[in-house]
């Protein structure tokens, strides 16, 4: 019999909008979908060549709990932390969940600020903890110190922040990034900061939380390396935390492949990681400014400063907005209620120009069309 703790946890609204649109494709129908998580290129070649010297050298054995010291020699130089602060994990959603459950006390309270990662719902409620959510609608989807503080209490056990956000792709700078770590340290509770998107920005560069006292930084190379399927995270944290998250990791992911791990730090040795991310990133840009003047025509909507999502506001629930436009134009975008906002929708722009140009005029003529 399925546990309570399980049960009460939805199946994802993404996992969803994939089966409808792998449906839709089946019957013959012409989708564009603009629900992809990951960006749409390949793993750069370099990174292959390295990842296949490393596997005949031998790199196809465990590692340590921590991961192998090349590469988290690389990330510590990159963040600027000793390399004992850094645990490599089998991608950022295993560094998440394990930071989770060594953290969220059961009974507590965790602060989401919303719309955010739909992961960080589920997280809680595997700890069987009370999600308090935080509306930042009202201040371009960035956290407002000063409403964290008025929320703040010493039953909040853990907060979830991800700044270049997913859903809404908002930045956090900075100072506003280290008052927020500050409230967390006055009232007792673990600041968890997901920066897997913090190298993909355009005009205004995200603020970092790593190294900060009190806070566990999660990364990963996925977004940035195009290496989702890899599972190569990472995690930045004082000693006494990795402790703590040690006790999960080290009998959940155990390490992260070892032939992966050394390509990353080769390639992040040469520089060649840095070249690779930021040709990514000038693609993108031209695809968020293309996306964002084509919506902001017809949607209210927020310009992104990070990652490679927008997130408009729709004129009626979004499950409703997203099966009609999918149905009536062969558009798939991702509801916002998967990330907390009933009245908002997810667009991925990592796809093709020639896609993202035809999803746009369908789209036009679908809001169009509602009056």
């Amino acid at each position: 019999m399925e546990a309570r703790r399980v049960s009460e946890i939805s199946t994802s609204q993404i996992r969803k909008m994939f089966e409808v649109v792998e449906k839709a494709k089946k019957s013959g129908k012409d989708v564009i979908s603009l629900t992809i998580g990951e960006p749409d290129f390949h793993t750069h070649p370099e990174i292959l060549k390295r990842a296949y010297e490393a596997m005949k050298n031998g790199y196809t054995h465990y590692t340590s709990n921590f991961g192998i010291e090349e590469l988290r020699e690389q990330i510590a130089e990159m963040h600027g932390v000793e390399m004992e602060r850094v645990m490599i994990t089998a991608g950022a959603s295993e560094a998440l969940l394990n930071t989770s459950l060594a953290f969220i006390e059961r009974g507590s309270d965790v602060l989401i600020p919303i719309p955010n990662f739909l992961s960080y719902f589920t997280y809680t409620k595997l700890c069987e903890a009370r999600v308090l959510g935080l509306d930042t609608t009202s201040t371009d989807f960035v956290l407002n110190p000063d409403h964290l503080n008025e929320q703040m209490s010493k039953e909040v056990s853990a907060i979830f922040i991800n700044y270049p956000n997913n859903p809404t792709g908002a930045v956090m700078d900075q100072k506003t990034l280290e008052a927020v770590a500050e409230i967390a340290r006055d009232n007792g509770a673990v600041l968890i900061s997901d920066e897997v998107y913090s190298s993909i920005h355009y005009d205004k560069k995200p603020g970092t939380l790593a190294g900060e006292e009190g806070v566990v930084t999660i990364n990963a190379f996925s977004k940035s390396l195009a290496m989702t399927g890899w599972r190569i995270g990472y995690i930045i944290a004082e000693e006494s935390l990795l402790d703590s998250i040690l006790k999960i990791h080290q009998v959940n992911g155990v390490c992260a492949p070892a032939f992966a791990q050394k390509a990353v730090a080769d390639v992040m040795a040469e520089g060649i990681a840095r070249d690779i991310t930021e040709g990514m990133v000038r693609e993108f840009r031209k695809r968020r400014d293309y996306v964002y003047k084509s919506l902001r025509e017809i949607l209210e909507v927020v310009k992104p400063e990070g990652a490679f999502y927008i997130f408009p506001k729709v004129p009626m629930d979004s499950i409703e907005f997203t099966e009609r436009l999918l149905a009536e134009t062969g558009v798939a975008i991702t509801p916002g209620i998967a990330f907390g906002s009933e009245n908002h929708v997810r667009i991925s722009y990592a796809a093709s120009m020639e896609n993202l140009e035809k999803a746009m005029g369908r789209i036009r003529l679908f809001v169009e069309d509602l009056g």
